[in-house]
């Protein structure tokens, strides 16, 4: 009996799983790096800042490989959480026109899709206002 099939599955359950992680951990980090450049004038070594690079890169090529499947798979929460993840992390990196692009996908995600695209699009106007005043 061959089991190709349930290992797909539960390889791309563990690499959602790993996605998530990653995600998670970018934000994380961009957050800390960001309060910490506000509030001291923070910055990075260069050994840092290539660490925190690399997570942030891998957290947004992984989320955007998975993404790369809606055609494919029948998977819309994790689609909505990676954009969700996605508009998040770019929020965080003053990408303004990324964090527009992915609240303009999440809008297909229905009520909860909706209201998360709200929220992040709230924080950005915010985040805007500050900048300008």
């Amino acid at each position: 009996m061959k089991f190709g099939f349930l290992s797909k599955i539960f390889e791309g359950a563990l690499s959602i799983e790993k996605t998530y992680n990653e995600c998670d951990k970018a934000l994380s980090e961009l957050r800390a790096y960001n309060q910490k450049r506000k509030a001291a004038n923070g910055t990075l070594s260069p050994e840092e800042k290539a660490e925190l690079d690399a997570v942030v890169n891998t957290a947004i090529e992984n989320a955007t490989r998975i993404i790369d499947k809606e055609g494919e798979r029948q998977w819309p929460g994790v689609f909505r959480e990676m954009h969700k993840n996605l508009a998040d992390i770019y929020l965080e990196l003053d990408r303004h026109d990324k964090v527009r692009e992915a609240c303009e996908r999440l809008q297909a995600y229905g009520t909860v899709g909706k209201q998360f695209a709200d929220e992040v699009m709230q924080s950005l106007n915010e985040k805007e206002e500050n900048e300008s005043a």
